[in-house]
């Protein structure tokens, strides 16, 4: 007979937690495989467990929280012989520092697997990306799996005892004394991966405008002239000599300017400015420049004849001089928010979600963690968007005309960073 699959993830958020103890039950032998573990996925499927602990043949536990282990304990007390319970704390390798002697973000075990051996020789295995966490198991995590069902000794099953086999070699035995240590290991991973997730701390807060324009090939701006444009009004910080002006030449302007953004580097001439001044009043009746920005939305660079011209400065705008300082720009990565701006998740319309209430854990991992539920069940974050309730710039109505989603080709950017190339190795990815 051959072995049947069945696909458990038409939804992602599917409950598995009754399928897996369903088959604990009526198991012979159960060998569980899980990277991580709560108390609340332990709980999930401790009932079957408890009534009948000697079906346990082996739990391999890559990481836990230290209240995840004591869940341990907890199937140790009800009769789960200890030396079943094994821990694979994953590879490292000395790091040569000396607060951190090892790398902490480190190979680890990423199976998940639940082996089920039943009577009349038939065996089942749920395999897929489910841990032995509520989140997982009660339907609140994205999962997917895939149930195997048939002889135990088929190839399946055999490939799949082969796996848990090989895992166990690995392992160290889990003892209720060393919870302590296995948790101190899986923050160390957690205080690595921290670091590892590596947002950039070298940002320079300064302002920086820039314009996205097209020009002919043949109209290049040299240093020493000056250029002439527009910004609205209202925008402060535009400082003599401190504040540049990149500007990127186009023959024909990328679709938007977040599109013009990424393709920066694509641009045929790319110059470096330095602003000259911002009159941010009435603005001056005759102004001297080689050459002038037209538009907003539609950039387009021109040659000012005889280097003199009466600007007709709309409402609501400033006039803007820059002289060219070095052609090229170094590359740069733009940010047009604040500095240590906070996020708030959108909702979207979609109904919460809650596990079902008879799979529902006495712990789930965010309680786990300190923190508590509301009761209100989940909902499914569409993005995340700027917290309106910290600090703004003063002049943030007229910023809010020069980020890339208002259409606007001529930007002010707040923040800036050189980009850089991953300099890790490849073992460290």
């Amino acid at each position: 007979m051959s072995v049947k699959a069945t696909v458990l993830f038409a939804t992602p958020q599917s409950e598995i937690a009754s399928l897996i103890a369903d088959r604990i039950s009526r198991s012979t032998a159960t060998s569980i495989v899980t990277g991580f573990a709560t108390p609340g996925g332990v709980d999930a499927i401790a009932s079957p467990i408890e009534a009948n602990p000697g079906c346990i043949t082996t739990i391999v536990v890559g990481a836990a929280t230290y209240r995840g282990f004591e869940a341990l304990d907890k199937l140790i007390a009800a009769g789960v012989p200890r030396e079943r319970l094994h821990i694979h704390l994953g590879h490292t390798r000395p790091s040569g520092g000396r607060n951190n002697p090892f790398v902490r973000f480190h190979p680890m075990l990423h199976s998940k697997i639940y082996y089920m051996e039943l009577p009349g020789g038939e065996a089942c295995a749920f395999i897929g990306s489910h841990n032995v966490t509520s989140f997982a198991l009660t339907g609140l995590n994205g999962e997917a799996a895939v149930l195997l069902e048939g002889p135990a000794e088929a190839v399946e099953f055999v490939q799949v005892r082969q796996h848990i086999e090989s895992l166990r070699g690995q392992c160290s035995p889990y003892t209720p004394d060393m919870k302590e240590a296995f948790a101190w290991w899986t923050r160390e991973f957690i205080d690595g991966l921290r670091v590892e997730i590596g947002i950039p701390q070298d940002w320079t807060t300064v302002r920086t405008i820039l314009i996205f324009a097209t020009a002919h090939r043949s109209m290049r701006p040299v240093p020493g002239d000056q250029i002439y444009f527009e910004i609205p009004a209202g925008i402060e910080q535009i400082e003599n000599l401190k504040t540049e002006t990149h500007l990127f030449l186009f023959d024909t302007l990328p679709p938007n300017p977040a599109a013009a953004l990424d393709n920066a580097l694509n641009a045929h001439t790319r110059i470096t400015c330095k602003t000259l001044g911002a009159e941010n009043k009435q603005g001056n009746l005759e102004v001297v420049a080689n050459w002038r920005i037209e538009g907003m939305t539609t950039p387009l660079l021109r040659p000012v004849p005889g280097g003199k011209f009466r600007p007709a400065t709309t409402g609501g705008m400033q006039q803007v001089r820059a002289e060219v300082a070095s052609p090229g720009i170094e590359p740069f990565d733009y940010l047009f928010n604040r500095e240590k701006l906070e996020w708030n998740p959108e909702f979207a319309a979609s109904p919460a979600i809650s596990p079902p209430a008879n799979v529902a854990s006495k712990t789930t991992l965010h309680e786990a963690l300190g923190g508590r539920s509301s009761g209100d069940g989940w909902k499914l974050v569409k993005k995340l968007v700027p917290r309106q309730d910290v600090g703004r710039e003063k002049d943030y109505a007229a910023l809010e005309l020069v980020k890339p989603e208002s259409g606007s080709f001529l930007l002010v950017s707040l923040r800036r960073r050189k980009k850089e190339n991953d300099r890790r190795k490849p073992e460290d990815q």
